[in-house]
This record gives structure tokens, sequence and C-alpha cells, in this order.
């Protein structure tokens, strides 16, 4: 009896357990149908927005080519290295630390060396804090001509709010003291003389990023992430937190096959940037900051707020939100902050015609947005006295790519 009892229960368990490797198996291959032939056909991943938001790098990634610098001419800041600019910044200068796809070379950064010869060394914000770098050694023993704090727009709020405190203890700080004690407060340091520019005009060559034949194996990995950010988007019509495909006024503001949407990502219209108090904070903030840095006698700072992308296009959109950015305007009205103006310039290039300021993407700048902020900085050190002001030092000449042959480069405020 307990025999018989015994192989029923085998029995049954038994078929419970070839029940569920049956339906595993069925998963595993209906999985397999749907993602080894989309990883086939998947172009490898570029973009961040891209890989936050699911979406492909077919349809979304630019067909033009960007310019990189090969080797790169502006470098990873190295510790006992003196260098004329030192920039502090995030994914607009240098690849981000979680970054290991983005090469060195294709920023603004290769290209303000590449137009005025200044040795230019970049520190990532995430890596090397602001405060840090300030009580370091090697500002106070090799300050720069100008430190070049470089913060996209959307971290604005964030990387700012705790300036105000940092900014009152550097002006008492010993490193960032005018003069020493043993030559007196009477005496600050002689002013450098303006360095000239001298070119390097090395021309930077094409860069394409790799099709779907260019992968060494399927990326299953990747598809599968497609997959699972993609489904609930099509089927049950859920957006992605954190990434927003947005239609467009008109088409050719962008060299990807979606030719009438583009990528943002959410945060970009966060109302925030319209809170002009907030932003007066900020700019007070700024100010002080700007006074510590400058204590030295030596050093000029310059803010440079990267706009979003959803800064520059929002008037291009067919659905446009409800609130527009107020931070250049704010940070602008007071003369006294050295602020790289950048968002109405590039509005302006965007209405103009020129293609991927913005990579689609991507959040941030394609070769032609890199190569105008690149201008507009050196266009404000001339006028901080850093460097020899050039002919125009007021102006920016920028290149356009429409599909006919009549445009010729036009010229943009910087100023």
């Amino acid at each position: 009896m307990r025999m018989r009892l015994g192989s029923l229960a085998g029995g049954l368990f038994g078929g419970l357990f070839r029940g569920f490797d049956g339906l595993a198996l069925r998963i595993v291959a209906l999985v397999a149908a749907l993602v080894l032939p989309l990883a086939h056909t998947l172009d490898p991943p570029d973009g961040d927005l891209t890989r936050m938001g699911g979406f492909a790098e077919n349809r979304f990634g630019p067909s033009a080519p960007q310019a990189i610098f090969v080797p790169p001419l502006a470098e990873a800041a190295r510790p006992g290295t003196a260098y004329d600019v030192v920039v502090m910044g995030d994914g607009f200068s240098r690849p981000d630390p979680s970054d290991t796809r983005t090469p060195y070379g294709h920023y603004w950064t290769d290209h303000l060396r590449n137009q005025t010869g200044l040795s230019v060394g970049v520190l990532h914000l995430d890596e090397t804090p602001l405060a840090k770098y300030l009580a370091s050694a090697d500002f106070r023993e090799r300050p720069p001509r100008a430190l070049v704090l470089e913060v996209a727009e959307r971290d604005l709020r964030a990387r700012t709010a705790a300036l105000p405190a940092p900014a009152e203890s550097l002006l008492r700080a010993p490193a960032l003291t005018v003069v020493s004690q043993a030559r007196g407060p009477s005496k600050p340091p002689p002013k450098a003389a303006p360095l000239a520019p001298k070119v390097i005009g090395q021309t930077p060559q094409p860069w394409t990023r790799a099709r779907a034949h260019a992968w060494a194996a399927p990326p299953v990995g990747y598809a599968m992430d497609i997959l699972v950010k993609a489904v609930p988007r099509a089927l049950l019509n859920l957006p992605a937190p954190s990434v927003q495909e947005r239609t467009l006024v008109y088409a050719g503001l962008f060299s990807s096959a979606a030719a009438s949407s583009t990528l943002f990502r959410t945060d970009d219209f966060l109302p925030w940037r319209a809170d002009r108090a907030l932003l007066e904070e900020r700019r007070r903030s700024l100010r002080a900051l700007q006074a510590a840095v400058e204590a030295n006698g030596r050093t000029r700072f310059l803010v440079m707020v990267a706009p979003d992308k959803g800064t520059v296009y929002a008037d291009f959109l067919l659905e446009p939100p409800p609130v527009r950015s107020a931070v250049e305007e704010v940070l602008a009205s007071d003369h006294t902050l050295h602020l790289a103006p950048l968002a109405s310039g590039l509005k302006a290039l965007a209405a103009g015609g020129v293609i991927d300021l913005y990579k689609p993407n991507d959040s941030r700048w394609g070769t032609e947005g890199h190569f105008y902020a690149a201008r507009v900085v050196q266009a404000t050190l001339a006028r901080l006295g850093v460097l020899v002001p050039t002919e125009a030092p007021s102006v920016a000449t920028l290149p356009c790519r429409p599909p006919s042959s009549d445009c010729v480069p036009f010229q943009v405020q910087t100023d």
C-alpha cells in the first residue's frame, strides 16, 4: 500500500515538475525567438537617451558623422601638472566615470585647445568635488589662468545647493588668500598679461557610430533591455519614466532616421527652471564662489551652464512645455558674474538650420554644439583678459549642413 502511494505521489510530482520544465523550455524558446533576431539587427548602444529609455539606435542614432580629435587635445587633468585652463564639469566636458563607451577627443574642450593653443585639463565633478580641488596643492601651487565650472542645466540646482557655506569658508582659506602675511595686504600679485591665441589647427577625423554588422557577437543583453523597456511602451502606452519621445514641428533638426521626433530627458521640462527666486539664490552663491576663486589674483572664474536639450528645442516641439527655462536670463542679469552664455545662441543656431546641435540619441551636444561652446568660451576668456581678443571676439561663426548647396556660414552673438 505504501509503495503504491509512493509511486502515485512520485508520478504526480514528477509530472508536475516535467510540466514546469516544459513551460520553462517554451518560455526560453519564445524569448530566444524574439531576442536573437532583434540582437542581430540592433545597432550598438551609443546615446544615453536610447540606453535609458530602451529606444533603438537604428531609429534615433545620428546618421551624420561626428568629429573627433585623435589623439585627444584636452586631457583628464593629472595631479602635479600645470594647465592654462582647468575645467570642472560633467558629461558635457568629458566621459562620465561610468561611461566606458564614449571616447575622449570630441568635446568642446578639445576644440578650445585647437582654437587657442591653451593647455586644458578636465576634472569630473563626480570624481573631484570643486571644494577638494580648490583646497588642493594643484590649485594652490599651480593655479590655472582660468577655472571653468561647467554644469549641465538639469544638475544646476543640485550641484549649487551647497555652495553658499563652502564659498564663505573658501574666502577665509589660506590657500585662496590674495597675498601672504609676509607681503602684506597692500600688494596684490601683478596682473598677468593676456595670452595670445596660438591656433593648433588640427583637423578632426570623422567619427561614425557603429552599426549592427559591427557587433562581434549578438548583444543579447542589450536586446533584452530594449524589449523590457519597449514592450510596456508599445503595448500598454506606458511612457519611459526618464526619457520622452516628442514630436517636432518640422523635420531636419536631426540626422536620425526619426526625422519628425527626437528624445529628451523627462527632467528637461521640470518647472524649477522658471523659479526666479531659486535661480537668484544660486546666482548669489556662484558670485560668492567666483570671488573666492579669484582671491588668489591669478585665476579667473567662469561659469558655463550647458543648456538642456529641452531648453534649446522647446519652441520646436509640436506640444511645447508650459514654462520656459529662465536659467540663463537670471544668471546673465548679474553682469559681475562671469558667465559663458550658450542657450540663446544655440536656439538661434537650431532656428538657422544647424543639424545635430545635440545628438538625437543623447542629451548632450553633437559636434556643432561642442564647437559653438568652445567659441563662446574663447570669446569670454578674451573678455576676461585671459586671452588676447581676436578680430571679432564676440561673434562665433558656425557652419551649416542643409540639404541644399546655397547655405553659407552665419554668425551668432556670443556675449
